[in-house]
């Protein structure tokens, strides 16, 4: 395995990190809309990204112990770090480079990551607030004793009234 055809495995690597960042920004755009058909397109178009990511993930972990093994590196874990560490001039600036850009994209998805978790958060606790102003709680009528724990069915909502 050469350095080239790793170069290649983290320019896909990239692309595909690019790819999962611009769905990022379309889902926050969805959650701010609430556009929910929206939201599952771009959810099952990231699932195909994520299996690719994967993928690339395998090969470049694969063509990683390969290029050590070849240079005569026995690590135990055998990351890019060393690998660029022991190339010659030419490979390892293209792979610091490409390392660089690639965390810069991953660190920038985690923000746009964490950012949509805290809308969808937000979202959750208005509709929980929502829920709870339509269907207030029922107090109860019945006599317990103060140390008794509630029963199972107490703390449930429902939309249906069985009682006839």
């Amino acid at each position: 395995m050469s350095a080239k055809s790793l170069i290649d495995l983290l320019e896909g690597h990239l692309k595909l990190h690019k790819g999962l960042l611009q769905l990022a920004n379309k889902k926050t755009e969805s959650l701010k809309k609430g556009d929910i058909e929206a939201l599952t397109a771009i959810m099952k178009e990231e699932q195909k990204y994520i299996a690719a990511v994967k993928q690339i993930e395998r090969e470049r972990i694969l063509a990683v112990e390969k290029i050590l093994s070849s240079l005569g590196h026995t690590q135990t874990e055998p990351t890019l770090t060393i690998c660029i560490e022991l190339m010659e001039e030419p490979e390892r600036s293209a792979l610091e480079i490409l390392r660089d850009k690639l965390l810069a994209v991953v660190a920038e998805l985690r923000n746009i990551n964490q950012l949509n978790q805290q809308l969808l958060q937000q979202s959750l606790q208005f509709v929980n607030m929502t829920l709870d102003m339509i269907m207030p709680k029922r107090q109860e009528v019945n006599y317990r004793k103060p140390n008794m724990a509630p029963s199972s069915y107490e703390g449930s909502r429902s939309l249906f009234d069985s009682k006839a």
